[in-house]
């Protein structure tokens, strides 16, 4: 009977060994996960800034671009005129 405690007592050792193994792997796979997470946000963040920054630079070609159009057409309007008077 004494024999059959002990080694209950070892297998309830055994299974205890056997769940804090798996308690610190969970533990560890939870910290790369929030590290995971971590990171992602970040670099939504990062990319977020990315997109607000081409999105402006495209504001502004497109001003540029208006402009320069506006120019070319005046300067042209003035050719023409130019080239009829002569």
């Amino acid at each position: 009977m004494e024999i059959n405690k002990q080694a209950e007592i070892l297998d309830l050792k055994k299974q205890i060994s056997q769940q804090e193994i798996y308690i610190k792997e969970l533990e560890d796979k939870l910290s790369e996960e929030i590290a995971v997470k971590k990171s992602e946000v970040m670099m939504n963040a990062q990319l977020k800034q990315l997109i607000e920054k081409m999105e402006l630079h495209h504001e502004t070609l497109i001003k540029i671009n208006e402009n320069y159009s506006n120019t070319i057409a005046k300067l042209r309007l003035k050719l023409k005129n130019l080239v009829v008077d002569v």
